[in-house]
């Protein structure tokens, strides 16, 4: 049966370009910067003992943090101190035991019933406000103009303005932290500092990923609700990223007038071409350290699934680590909260499993997970016959199924797109055969023209691996012709445009030796 404790972990989490330039931004996280971040003995640390956790606060950037207005007059501020706040627990007896940072969403902030849910299950666990987030001061507060606030001057890349460069630079500061606690007398908070974490949901699966790409300390990393490849998540119609990016910033789009950090084109602006060079998921994932794994919706609003497919085609390791590997979990039918709304409970167990297993491989030398599963769509008259190839990992497989659907619809509370099917084994591969028509729960009848579908494995060690999504006869890509149905972005007040038209949008590229 769920506990208390499992249901508190998720619920908090929840609420709470091309290849070629898919290059962590090293110059923005130099040697000098992140020598800075793992600096000791500036953290001017205070740890306040509440009942069942502790309240802890330390200084992250010391007399240097700059940022800009998220309204008039858009000055930028500088030489300020950021003072993070968070809420630590750690097991009662025992340890040293793993330590993990937890980022909070985008307008969220820390949870202590999320540390000591993580405490219970065997970890130190250090939920943070993010900057001038509950407790937290100093810095920029969390708006979408301050997370594309990424210029002193107008149009010259400066992206430690940017609230998502603060909110990352706090989380390595959280390792710091961990550090600093692992090396006080007697070690009272059981901390290993050489087995530290980092996870989050939605913005703090950002923030997963940005550290992760550039901290050599994680050993292990779980991003939720987070896709990257963002500038053509832009041309999905009602995407809440785009949405949030271009209207709720400061006035450029609308009256094509550039200023100091606003967007006035959606293609060419070189504000956007900062943002998206320095904070695209995409730009990290080629040098993450710590194991990685992303769950995500299939119904993601804000992260809609070809990015998903985009960020874990380029997610490669960097080098740090012999045990990395990187895997999906895609949930049916889940929204931007991940959960399915009509079956949270049986949504939420495997998702829990799956991050609890995912630690305990991470930090434990527990067993592999399976790989990644592939499907191959075959057509014999009628019937449409589907092939997954599933390798195991060190525990046998429990199961393998195939998640269907003809349409992506988030605009119900409880979307009901995909259809569950469980597959037969058939030699080295899992089979199932459905008819050219057959009818998911919601939706159009199915052809193989508009076919959506992946694969789900299970096995007896509770990890649960996807595929990537499918269209039609092969892994789904923006630009194939599938357009989701978003809802509005919740702050709406105006019809829902049109995605943007211009050059960085779905072209084909000019071919290789004429570039």
């Amino acid at each position: 049966m769920l506990s208390r404790l499992t249901l508190a972990l998720l619920t908090a989490l929840v609420a709470a370009g091309d290849a070629a330039r898919c290059q962590t931004p090293h110059d923005l996280w130099t040697p000098a910067v992140l020598q800075r971040i793992r600096n000791r003995s500036n953290l001017n640390p205070q740890i306040i003992p509440r009942a069942g956790y502790f309240e802890v606060l330390f200084d992250s950037e010391v007399g240097e943090a700059s940022w800009a207005d998220s309204g008039p007059p858009y000055e930028v501020h500088t030489g300020s101190t950021i003072r993070i706040r968070g809420y630590l627990a750690t097991p009662v007896f025992g340890g040293p035991y793993p330590a993990i940072v937890v980022g909070h969403g985008h307008g969220g902030r820390g949870s202590p019933e999320l540390a000591v849910a993580m405490a219970a299950l065997g970890y130190v666990a250090l939920s943070i406000d993010g900057p001038r987030a509950g407790g937290s001061t100093g810095g920029p507060r969390d708006t979408e103009q301050a997370w594309i606030s990424v210029e002193r001057v107008i149009n010259e890349p400066s992206p430690e303005v940017s609230y998502l460069y603060h909110y990352a630079y706090a989380g390595m500061r959280a390792l710091t932290f961990f550090d600093y606690l692992s090396r006080l007398f007697l070690n009272p908070f059981r901390v290993d500092r050489n087995r530290l974490g980092v996870m989050g949901a939605s913005m703090g699966g950002q923030f997963t990923y940005y550290i992760n790409g550039v901290d050599d300390r994680v050993k292990a990393a779980v991003a939720i609700a987070v896709a990257g490849d963002w500038g053509k998540i832009a041309f999905y119609e009602g995407s809440w990223l785009y949405h949030g990016l271009y209207y709720y910033t400061r006035d450029g789009l609308a009256s094509r007038t550039d200023h100091l950090n606003a967007v006035s084109d959606v293609c060419l602006d070189p504000t956007m071409e900062t943002f998206l060079s320095y904070f695209d998921p995409l730009r990290y994932a080629p040098t993450q350290h710590g194991p990685l794994l992303t769950i995500l919706g299939s119904h993601d609003q804000y992260f809609t699934v070809p990015g998903i497919n985009t960020t874990y085609e380029q997610t490669a390791s960097a080098g740090t680590n012999p045990r990395f590997l990187a895997r999906l979990m895609l949930v049916p039918d889940g929204k931007h909260g991940v959960l399915d709304e009509a079956d949270p409970l049986g949504s939420i167990l495997p998702v829990i499993q799956n991050i609890d297993a995912w630690l305990r491989y991470s930090f434990r030398n527990g067993p592999a997970p399976p790989q990644t599963p592939s499907v191959r769509l075959e057509m014999d008259g009628e019937m449409m016959i589907f092939r997954v190839t599933a390798p195991p990992g060190a525990s046998a497989l429990r199961g393998v199924e195939l998640h269907v659907a003809t349409q992506m619809d988030t605009y119900p509370q409880s979307p009901c797109d995909f259809l569950t099917i469980g597959l037969a084994r058939q030699g080295e591969e899992w089979v199932a055969a459905l008819p050219a028509g057959v009818t998911p729960p919601c939706g159009p009848p199915a052809t193989p023209d508009n076919i959506l579908y992946f694969a789900s494995a299970r096995d007896a060690a509770d990890y649960t691996v996807s595929s990537k999504m499918y269209y039609q006869s092969s892994e789904m890509q923006f630009c194939s012709g599938f357009i989701p149905r978003i809802e509005h972005f919740p702050r709406d007040a105006f019809p829902v445009p049109p995605p943007p038209e211009g050059p960085c949008g779905c072209v084909v590229p000019p071919p290789e030796e004429n570039r």
